[in-house]
């Protein structure tokens, strides 16, 4: 077996153990993602992709661990695909709309035929993966023409780069804890984990290869490629600003936005102030 073949296969077991273990402890669904504001802005995003689609029939949902996307689109569409490796997340994925189908295989080798979906949604996922292009090839495959591959929550590589140079730079010195916090999610959430739940550090940062070795997407460098996919048209939006979690729900209700709208006017000078990259390509 090669070393690259060796890579994936760490990588896959890494994200079955580490997975497996957050559901199995009630972890996973403490995840910020599952708050209900973000859960209201996700579903916000999907409506408004909506009347973009070519039609409403059929969505996939690469890595839909415990349902979070079927959950939020399941009365959009006619019928839902979730695609995991790992079966005890699956278990977690409420099936009682009846439209929603699972299945146990790798994101980047679908069974599925080509120009078989409408939309395709990747969330919180391609950093997971060895190779995220592959994953890329996938949806554009199975895509239909006009259909829409939507990812979100990835990370940002200009933040996790601009923590390593805060975090060289205030060495010697005395951070704000505030800083201190978001230099150690960047780069130490393997720690984080291990020492509150038990969970192996160096497994945690082996099933996250797109944030550990490849320190997060380069946002030009995706959008790059998916065009050489062939997508015709690719928007990347950068989200979560450094602190904005606090802001959201502690300080007067708008305020969050308008930082946010400010930030945004300031791009790209301000892109390293941003966790995620969100991207959405058509076909």
């Amino acid at each position: 077996m090669t070393d690259k073949n060796e890579m994936i296969e760490e990588t896959l077991s890494a994200n079955r153990y580490v997975h497996a273990f957050l559901v199995e402890n009630g972890e996973y669904e403490k995840s910020p993602h599952f708050r209900p504001e973000n859960r209201a802005k996700v579903r916000g995003i999907i409506e408004a992709l909506i009347p973009r689609l070519p039609a409403c029939h059929k969505l996939l949902d690469f890595g839909c661990g415990t349902g979070f996307i079927l959950s939020l689109s399941n009365d959009l569409f006619d019928e839902l695909v979730g695609v995991d490796i790992t079966d005890e997340m699956m278990e977690k994925v409420d099936l009682s709309s009846g439209n929603i189908t699972l299945l146990n295989c790798q994101a980047e080798a679908t069974p599925f035929e080509d120009s078989t979906f409408d939309m395709a949604t990747a969330y919180s996922f391609m950093d997971h993966l060895s190779d995220y292009r592959k994953l890329l090839s996938e949806a554009y495959r199975v895509l239909k023409p006009g259909g829409i591959f939507y990812t979100d929550l990835n990370p940002n590589r200009d933040f996790i780069v601009a923590m390593e140079n805060a975090n060289s730079n205030l060495s010697s010195g005395n951070p704000s804890s505030l800083l201190s916090r978001e230099i150690s999610g960047a780069l130490n959430n393997g720690n984080h984990y291990e020492e509150k739940f038990g969970l192996d550090a160096s497994t945690l940062l082996k099933a996250e290869p797109g944030k550990t070795l490849a320190k997060g997407f380069d946002a030009s460098e995706v959008k790059a490629f998916a065009q050489s996919l062939g997508f015709s048209h690719v928007e990347l939006e950068y989200e979560w600003y450094i602190d904005q979690g606090r802001w959201v729900n502690s300080k007067p209700e708008g305020h969050a936005e308008v930082i946010d709208e400010y930030l945004l006017t300031l791009l790209p000078l301000t892109s390293s102030l941003y966790k995620y990259i969100r991207f959405v390509m058509i076909k």
